[in-house]
């Protein structure tokens, strides 16, 4: 999908450059102040975990969140459905060391599941979205430019209370005066992202029978 983008050394994405998105990030009612020194960035899809079984999944990650993120891995909605829920609510009641700990298999599940058939999942996952970035904050700054793309799309899905849970996860991690700059920061993975929706992608490759 829009992860297949040609990857990238890891080295290629500045540490100015993943302080760039830590500045443009809300913390709290205000933005982070020039907040650098992320090091290596994990922005490139082809840098983030993906999940297929419980061997994949990071044993630092805390035990009852790697059992949600394997349930989110499932095709059953039912099952999606609830998992995604339980995960935005450990979000909110976790500490943030502990929640950082799923950060980098976010992206490959999110930029999967914004795009599921099911329109209550798709609601879900924006909703949880937003409890993660109220927890995280700046640290969600590395995987900016791996998400943008399929943020930016969820915010105009057709189910409008998961268009609307994605703008407000949009506003509760930029403050309106970044925003533009938000986007423009991830341009380049914007357009690629719609151009293989636009392009490359089909209801068969799309889908998730």
């Amino acid at each position: 999908m829009g992860g297949k983008n040609k990857q990238r050394t890891k080295g290629n994405l500045r540490p100015s450059n993943s302080g760039r998105a830590a500045e443009l990030l809300a913390k709290e009612q205000g933005t982070v102040p020039g907040f650098i020194g992320f090091g290596t960035s994990q922005s490139d899809l082809g840098y983030v975990p993906a999940i297929q079984g419980a061997e994949e999944i990071d044993s630092l990650v805390d035990s009852d969140f790697r059992m949600v993120l394997r349930k989110l891995s499932k095709k059953d909605v039912t099952t999606k459905l609830k998992a995604m829920q339980e995960f935005g609510t450990m979000c909110t009641e976790r500490d943030t060391e502990t929640v950082k700990g799923v950060l980098p298999y976010w992206p490959r599940i999110f930029c999967k599941i914004s795009l599921d058939h099911d329109r209550r999942v798709r609601e879900a996952t924006q909703q949880a979205f937003e409890k993660l970035i109220l927890k995280v904050k700046k640290q969600l700054a590395p995987y900016l430019k791996s998400l943008m793309g399929y943020w930016l799309m969820a915010q105009c899905d057709t189910y409008t209370p998961a268009a609307f849970a994605a703008k407000d996860a949009f506003e509760a991690a930029f403050p309106p005066s970044k925003q533009p700059e938000a986007i423009a920061f991830c341009k380049d993975e914007i357009t690629s992202v719609l151009q293989d929706h636009l392009i490359k992608e089909t209801p068969d490759t799309l889908s998730d029978p």
